[in-house]
């Protein structure tokens, strides 16, 4: 039967079938509306009301050319966005009184999903980034355009002036939208994490990164904020401390692999480094307890040839080099051959003295010491071309020899603690180690174990031990935050410390490596499409969280209804 509802002096009749709802609206004067009947549906239809607000407002402007006068087509506009802004928030707020009427309350997830994935909302962002793309614009920029164009197709639903708020929303679009992508691409690089060469160089030393290290950007920096956390920072640290160890432990094993041994389980820092240096001294002297070393006069020659290249020498400069020549070489030979411990000693002087040479830090004495080395290259292709049986051998033993110079430097530099040294520390032993002029083989990244130092900075980092004044304010934030949330803490201190045991770390690290097929090609989707992602899921996001906030607490009817 019809309902009857007092309205002023006016009692008017509705007719039969009308459900309070709509009456409310009827007396209201508001656009009747039947909103989605789910969350879903009515995100997959916010950018299709956003877009329906701002096409009359455009066709509005057209057909007046912008100006201040209107003609009867631009009236016609004008009236028309009018009307859809009324119909667009007489359906928000039917929508939000369904969502009461089923206990529905806060943040509204099902919408944001409808959201999301509404190609409505992903093609104009994806072509906003196309765009920025092709201007040359970076993945900051280009979540930037695409914030903006996401923002302006979310529908204005709020009491007041369209404008102001849709200014707002393009606004907040943009500003969040670079933290969406930033979101989105670490998603993608967790479902597929990027195997750059540095960490294939790095894995190829037995080296196992951490999480925070093999995930790298963001991760990597809360890892390194997380170490100085208390209660869970211990963890950490001891998780790293291990991937140095074994960093350490992966160089010097390189190194010693050539002579076919390697580290006992056990043994790092100097004590290693003994052992490395001990092992190699040992081979290298069974090599040459095979060898000899004739001055002959094809060797001669060789040398001779060798000054002869150093055309710049002043007659000074050759004085000396003659010397040092007689003193330690050419005084050895009475007519016999050098066996391999006499020829050991040798180089050893010669060595010793070209290194003196060069870096006592004068020009003169530096071109004084690469003759000298020159010359004790010469003697080694020779001591190879005389012995070629053992050459193999003893093309090994000075590679790991050559190896362990590089080592020992980064050992003995400041901050590295027992000997263990850190990524940093053995980038700067490589650099020292070269001895091209002007340091141009580690300029052009070509330095003897450059690849290895490079790779170690970029995957684990400097590995530099944290301030005292930053490491005891953090401690201090850290503790507060633990405190005001118990429940959290609890579960920190519990998880973290599994999760960075030895045992922990190797069960992540099989995890973030052995993916599905299926779940690394979602990965890099993600990652690659992150500007395009991002720029949709930050101002969906923001948007449904202005919509739990801002919504009162209770739609009130009508008293008469009631």
């Amino acid at each position: 039967m019809p309902s009857y509802v007092q309205v002023g002096n006016d009692v008017i009749e509705f007719p039969d079938g009308m459900t309070d709802d709509q009456i409310a609206q009827a007396i209201s004067g508001q656009p009747q509306v039947t909103p989605p009947s789910s969350g879903f549906m009515m995100g997959l239809k916010d950018p299709i009301t956003g877009g329906a607000q701002l096409l009359p407002r455009a066709l509005a402007g057209v057909t007046s050319g912008f100006g201040a006068y209107q003609n009867p087509v631009s009236q016609f506009f004008t009236s028309e966005a009018q009307r859809m802004d009324e119909l667009a928030r007489a359906e928000e707020q039917a929508y939000q009184q369904q969502r009461q009427a089923r206990g529905e309350t806060g943040f509204d997830v099902p919408r944001l999903a409808g959201n999301v994935i509404n190609p409505a909302s992903i093609a104009p962002a994806a072509r906003a980034v196309q765009l920025a793309r092709g201007a040359g614009y970076g993945a900051t920029a280009q979540a930037v355009a695409g914030g903006a164009v996401s923002g302006a197709m979310q529908p204005v639903t709020g009491e007041g002036e369209f404008a102001p708020q849709k200014a707002e929303q393009i606004g907040v679009s943009a500003v969040t939208a670079p933290p969406g992508e930033k979101v989105v691409a670490a998603a993608g690089r967790v479902l597929k994490p990027l195997v750059s060469k540095a960490e294939q160089t790095m894995r190829a030393l037995g080296i196992t990164p951490t999480t925070g290290q093999t995930l790298g950007g963001q991760f990597a920096t809360i890892e390194d904020f997380a170490q100085n956390l208390p209660l869970i920072g211990e963890s950490i640290s001891n998780a790293r401390q291990r991937v140095l160890f074994d960093f350490n432990k992966g160089i010097i094993n390189k190194a010693l692999d050539k002579v076919k041994d390697k580290l006992p389980a056990d043994v790092v820092g100097r004590d290693a480094i003994k052992y490395a240096s001990d092992q190699v001294s040992d081979k290298y002297d069974e090599v040459l307890a095979k060898m000899s070393f004739d001055l002959d006069f094809a060797t001669t020659s060789n040398i001779l040839s060798s000054l002869s290249k150093n055309t710049s020498l002043s007659a000074d400069q050759r004085q000396k080099v003659s010397e040092a020549l007689n003193n330690i070489v050419f005084s050895k030979f009475s007519g016999q051959k050098l066996d391999g411990k006499t020829f050991k000693g040798v180089e050893s002087d010669l060595r010793k003295k070209a290194s003196d040479y060069l870096t006592s830090g004068t020009a003169s004495e530096k071109e004084i010491g690469e003759a000298l080395s020159g010359v004790l290259g010469v003697m080694k292709k020779e001591l190879y071309f005389q012995n070629p049986k053992q050459t193999p051998q003893l093309r090994r033993v000075d590679s790991a020899y050559s190896d362990l110079s590089v080592i020992n430097i980064a050992a003995a530099n400041s901050g590295a603690d027992s000997g263990v040294f850190t990524p940093k520390q053995f980038s700067v032993a490589v650099r020292q180690a070269d001895k091209t002029r002007n340091k141009s083989a580690f300029a052009k990244g070509t330095a003897k174990s450059q690849q290895i130092s490079d790779a170690g900075v970029q995957v684990l980092g400097n590995q530099s031990k944290a301030t005292l004044e930053g490491n005891i304010a953090t401690r201090v934030a850290g503790g507060y935050g633990m405190f005001t949330e118990p429940v959290i803490a609890a579960g920190l201190v519990t998880g973290v410390p599994t999760m960075y045991s030895p045992a922990g770390q190797k069960a992540l690290d099989m995890l973030l490596r052995s993916r599905p097929d299926l779940m690394k090609k979602a990965g890099g989707m993600l990652t690659g499409a992150s500007p395009q992602a991002g720029g949709v899921l930050a101002p969906s996001t923001i948007y449904q969280y202005n919509k739990a906030e801002r919504m009162p607490p209770q739609l009130r009817f009508p008293t008469d209804l009631e």
